[in-house]
C-alpha cells in the first residue's frame, strides 16, 4: 500500500491558523494592558489635581480624590497631603483592575501622581 500526502495541507492550515490566533490574542492582551495603564496614569493626574484644588480651598483633599477617582473608574489606594494650606503637595496612588485575568499577569494597574502649590520655588 502506497502512502500519500493527502491531508497534509489541512494540518498545515490548522497549525497556521492556531498560531495566528495565539499571536493575535497575545497582541490584544498587550494592548489591553497598555490602554489600561495609560488611562490609569491620566486618571491619577486628574485625581491629584482635584485633591490639590480642594486643599487650596481648605476642603479635605483625600475625600475629593476618592470622589473624583470613583467618577473615573479608579480606586484610591493611597492619599497623602504634605505641607500646610499655602505650601502643600497631594500624593495619590490609584489603581484599576485589568479586564483580562490570566495567571501570572498583574491583576491591577496602578499609578502615582503629585500635585500641589509650592511658593517660593525659583
Amino acid at each position: 500500500m502506497a502512502r500519500t500526502e493527502r491531508g497534509v495541507a489541512t494540518v498545515l492550515v490548522v497549525a497556521t491558523v492556531m498560531g495566528l490566533v495565539t499571536v493575535a490574542a497575545a497582541g490584544l492582551l498587550g494592548l489591553t494592558y497598555a490602554a489600561t495603564a495609560r488611562s490609569v496614569r491620566a486618571a491619577a493626574d486628574l485625581v491629584a489635581l482635584s485633591g490639590a484644588q480642594a486643599q487650596a480651598r481648605g476642603a479635605d483633599a483625600c475625600a475629593e480624590t476618592r470622589r473624583i477617582a470613583a467618577l473615573n473608574d479608579v480606586e484610591v489606594a493611597e492619599c497623602e497631603v504634605a505641607g500646610d494650606l499655602i505650601d502643600f503637595v497631594v500624593e495619590v496612588t490609584v489603581r484599576r483592575a485589568v479586564g483580562w485575568r490570566l495567571p501570572g499577569l498583574p491583576q491591577q494597574v496602578s499609578a502615582v501622581a503629585y500635585a500641589g502649590s509650592v511658593t517660593g520655588v525659583p
